[in-house]
C-alpha cells in the first residue's frame, strides 16, 4: 500500500499536480511492470482511494486490469492484504481543484 506524500504533507498546486502524475501513471506502470499485486492511492483532493490489481503487461506498457475507486467514509477493501481499509476519518483537501485521474 502507498500512500501518496501530498496525503502526509503539505503542498502547493504545482508540486500536487506532478505528484498526482506520478503517483496516478508512472507508479503505477512501474510497479504493475514489477508485478507488485495491489497499488492503492488515497487521494485527498478527489476524497477517494483507488485500488489497481491483476498486474498485467510488461516495462513502460505494463498497467493493471482492476481499478476499484471508494469514495472516503466507505470501507475499502484490500482483497489482496485480507483487511478492510477505514477511510471516515480520511481527510480532505479543501478548495483544491479536482482533476481527471484516474
Amino acid at each position: 500500500m502507498v500512500i501518496p506524500s501530498q496525503a502526509r504533507h503539505g503542498a502547493g498546486r504545482g508540486r500536487l499536480q506532478t505528484e498526482r502524475a506520478r503517483d496516478y501513471l508512472i507508479k503505477r506502470s512501474i510497479y504493475a511492470a514489477a508485478k507488485v499485486p495491489a497499488y492503492l492511492i488515497v487521494d485527498p483532493v478527489m476524497a477517494q482511494c483507488v485500488l489497481f490489481t491483476e498486474p498485467t503487461g510488461h516495462g513502460e506498457d505494463a498497467d493493471y486490469r482492476c481499478r476499484r475507486i471508494t469514495t472516503f467514509g466507505d470501507s475499502t477493501p484490500l482483497e489482496p492484504v485480507g483487511i478492510e481499509l477505514d477511510t471516515s476519518r480520511f481527510a480532505v483537501y479543501e478548495n483544491v481543484r479536482p482533476h481527471r485521474c484516474p
